[in-house]
């Protein structure tokens, strides 16, 4: 019998507030059963495995991850779609770095499921991306080279290497306008 009012989405969403938290290495059932006030066995009755929590809190961090990103994008132009898109998965990741780290980690859990989601919330800059006139190989291509570009940054952010006077926030914004650059002299061709 599990306690009244625990479900599964309450668990998954105490889950990903100790990730944030305390980091994922950190987490465990005993935890998250502490602050629910239950027994860890109780936990099984919502959950299979933790395998299949981390699953959850995982579509749970891409969710959010998404709205951030794709939100209030209506009526603008293509450059300021990009732009909006970079400074939110910015924002995203120095907001929630613990769960920002399972998300970069969703190709390693084998999870087709997870990774098809992951794929999807990507896949959504394709039509802007589209816009430029470019190839489906092209766009792939700059699909690529702003996610990495982005997460480059964000990790060299967060690894301390950006310490001098030089403001990080307009590095990142000519790191972005860099790409839309890119993309106009490959649209004007």
């Amino acid at each position: 019998m599990s306690r009244k009012g625990l479900s599964t989405d309450i668990i998954i969403e105490a889950a990903a507030e100790i990730i944030s938290e305390r980091g994922f290495d950190k987490f465990s059932l005993r935890e998250l059963a502490d602050k629910l006030g239950v027994k860890a066995a109780s936990l099984y009755n919502h959950i299979n495995n933790l395998s299949e929590l981390t699953s959850n809190i995982g579509q749970l961090t891409l969710k959010k991850m998404a709205e951030q990103l794709y939100e209030g994008l209506e009526g603008k132009s293509p450059q300021d779609m990009i732009y909006h898109i970079a400074i939110g998965y910015r924002k995203f990741a120095k907001e929630n770095p613990e769960l920002y780290k399972t998300i970069i980690n969703i190709p390693t859990t084998g999870n087709l499921e997870l990774i098809e989601e992951g794929q999807n919330i990507v896949h959504k800059i394709y039509p802007i991306l589209n816009s430029y006139g470019l190839s489906e190989k092209e766009i792939i291509h700059f699909s690529r080279a702003i996610r990495s570009s982005m997460h480059g940054f964000i990790t060299l952010e967060e690894a301390g290497f950006f310490s001098n006077e030089t403001d990080i926030d307009e590095s990142y914004a000519k790191m972005i306008q860099s790409v839309i650059a890119l993309l106009e002299l490959k649209k004007n061709k």
